[in-house]
């Protein structure tokens, strides 16, 4: 069972470190599962919640939610103003 959004196999794919007959379907399933740990991941933050353990929500959504978000609001603002300053 895997402990992360991908697998070790999923991993080593999006890696380039493994080869398989069908890559396109794989990619397909492989990211099918990845949503659905997703949901299974909101589902989880939404029982750490009920059962008072928001600590843990937040330490989740810092390290995960918004830095994430800002580093690629960030990057795009960059992209940007090379755009811009390159007219």
């Amino acid at each position: 069972m895997s402990t992360g959004i991908l697998s070790d196999g999923e991993r080593a794919f999006f890696n380039g470190e493994k080869t398989v007959n069908d890559p396109d379907g794989y990619k397909r399933s492989a990211r099918y599962r990845a949503r659905q740990r997703m949901n299974q991941i909101e589902e989880d933050l939404d029982v750490l919640r009920e059962a008072g353990q928001e600590d843990l929500v937040e330490e989740f959504v810092n390290r995960f939610g918004r830095v994430e978000r800002l580093e690629r609001e960030v990057e795009e603002l960059r992209s940007k103003l090379d755009e811009e300053g390159g007219q």
